[in-house]
């Protein structure tokens, strides 16, 4: 349940840092984590609370995932719904998301310490019981009915009854989608593997973005980013210094040292002019000026000016953004964050 930081959002680091959790997906209601007093609360999409501070949970943030979010409860661990009734109580020593019905749980070896290293998980279903005994190093989640887990370093793959699918040798490695997952071997080599776990891809090229978006997977081939189509044909040439996924129609790209967008054509849509720029998601993506951050349109206006230290992608109507200078990672002291709406107006703010 070690997760990278989601600064790896950025093209500035996004196929360097990759994301290892997989995307989760919305809840059907809106909620938004916000941190008062050193507990943790939701808002809905108008900045009106409506789960009061009272839960503690990851330095990550705690968040829903299949209309339920993992909170720590004294000692140990539960999950509430969208209203804040705890509805399943997990007595373990962490917890994690749901994906696909399933949840990650950690149980320490040494009870004195508890320290994450000391920890072995394995999962529980929405009962809260365990269908599978703690016994891994990681866990990451399930797709397409296989999950990620680490043992002695290495990654691969489980299914649902804990059965090792996938032997674990991978270095790292991303979630299932389009039936094929991105893995990366000691060497740095990468490429996408079936739910065999056969390399299903080109070996001719390395690969960055964790999957398929558009129809489309960024590559490299000797010091330049391009994309490939389903059936691993290039469709736009190596050029770039750096390749993101699309979303939304566009996708980030780096040129020397500026990222612009491009559609699926390879046309270059919005210009190269900002330090990092991430996805597009609600109209709008964050882009990085003068060392503050901003959100522009698709057609590359700035609609929300850059002045925030820090700031996150638009979910649900909303982006985490902040001006206090100690913030560095949006993942972290969530305390200091605010939330903004899509014109740029403040429907929280956080205490100073």
């Amino acid at each position: 349940m070690k997760r990278i930081l989601f600064a790896a959002f950025l093209l500035a680091v996004a196929v360097t840092a990759p994301a290892f959790q997989a995307p989760q997906k919305s809840s059907q209601t809106s909620l938004f984590p916000i941190v008062q007093n050193g507990k943790t609360g939701f808002i809905n999409r108008e900045g009106k609370i409506v789960i009061a501070p009272q839960f503690f949970g990851s330095m990550y943030g705690i968040s829903f995932s299949e209309g339920v979010a993992p909170v720590s409860i004294g000692d140990q661990w539960g999950y509430i719904d969208t209203s804040g009734r705890i509805v399943i109580y997990a007595p373990f020593d962490s917890a994690g998301p749901f994906s696909e019905g399933l949840a990650p749980i950690g149980v320490a070896r040494k009870r004195w310490g508890k320290l994450r290293d000391d920890f072995q998980y394995g999962y529980i279903d929405r009962t809260g019981n365990v269908v599978i005994q703690p016994q891994f190093d990681e866990t990451y989640g399930f797709s397409e009915g296989l999950g990620r887990v680490v043992v002695n370093g290495k990654r691969g793959f489980i299914d649902k009854t804990g059965h090792v699918v996938i032997e674990p040798q991978f270095h790292s490695a991303y979630w299932f989608s389009d039936g094929v997952a991105l893995v990366f071997w000691d060497n740095n080599k990468s490429g996408y593997i079936d739910h065999t776990g056969k390399v299903v891809s080109n070996s001719d090229y390395d690969y960055a973005t964790p999957g398929f978006s558009g129809g489309l997977a960024g590559v490299k081939k000797g010091d330049k980013w391009g994309y490939i189509s389903k059936d691993w044909r290039v469709v736009i040439a190596p050029q770039f210094s750096m390749a993101a996924m699309f979303s939304e129609g566009l996708a980030a790209v780096r040129i020397g040292d500026k990222c612009g967008y491009i559609d699926q054509t390879g046309k270059m849509v919005i210009e190269p002019g900002y330090t990092s720029a991430s996805r597009f998601s609600n109209g709008l993506a964050m882009v990085q000026i003068d060392g503050r951050f901003g959100y522009i349109n698709k057609s590359g206006a700035v609609l929300i000016d850059p002045t925030f230290v820090e700031a996150s992608d638009f979910r649900d109507g909303l982006a985490a953004v902040t001006t206090n200078e100690s913030v560095k990672r949006v993942s972290c002291c969530w305390q200091h964050w605010d939330y903004i709406d899509t014109t740029g107006r403040y429907v929280w703010r956080a205490e100073k």
